[in-house]
């Protein structure tokens, strides 16, 4: 057999072919980033980059009925108050929340929050404990937004609420709102009948 008079059989390409092959080799490497990118979701875990606190940073799920979130619930209503209406609470704050009653109205609720922004990203309270509904007309409690910067912190959420335990199957509604620690929020703060967890 043949061999170079160095005793090297390595195939050699000249100086041009290791230019263009490093060159294909960078291209093949985007290519299979682009893809992984592409089938797992910009930020690995099937959210798009960027996805912030607003309507559309959900859990994916366009039958989710939209929380409404204030500082105070109507007496008359069993729903938010229309003029206490904000997704911003500071500590001097009543945290309301509500849904529009509907056919198929669940009772005990089951709610979980995910934190989207302002801090560590992931769930901060699990759809684990059921509360029952103070008020039969519609999905509506209330806390005080200190309760809640307490256990969450201050940070931009989204709320998550089931009709069964372990945030198991579609929500039956979905709203994100944010606590600040002090400066802006929403209008004053407001009594109001009921007080739990969220």
């Amino acid at each position: 057999m043949a061999q170079r008079p160095d005793g090297d059989d390595r195939f050699r390409l000249s100086p041009r072919g290791r230019r263009v092959a490093g060159w294909l080799a960078a291209l093949v490497l985007v290519l299979g980033i682009a893809a992984v990118v592409r089938f797992l979701g910009g930020n690995g875990d099937g959210t798009p980059v960027g996805a912030g606190p607003s309507g559309s940073a959900s859990a994916g799920t366009d039958d989710a009925a939209p929380i409404t979130f204030g500082t105070m619930i109507d007496p008359a209503t069993g729903q938010v108050a229309e003029a206490s209406r904000t997704e911003t609470f500071s500590a001097a704050d009543t945290f309301a929340y509500s849904v529009a009653p509907d056919a198929a109205l669940a009772d005990p609720v089951y709610v979980e929050v995910r934190r989207t922004g302002g801090g560590q990203i992931g769930v901060a309270q699990e759809a684990v404990d059921g509360d029952a509904l103070p008020d039969p007309r519609a999905i509506a409690f209330t806390v005080p937004a200190d309760n809640l910067l307490e256990v969450f912190g201050p940070g931009q959420y989204l709320m998550l609420i089931y009709a069964e335990p372990g945030g198991s199957g579609t929500p039956l509604a979905e709203g994100t709102f944010e606590l600040v620690s002090a400066g802006a929020s929403g209008p004053p703060a407001a009594s109001a009948s009921a007080s739990t967890s969220p």
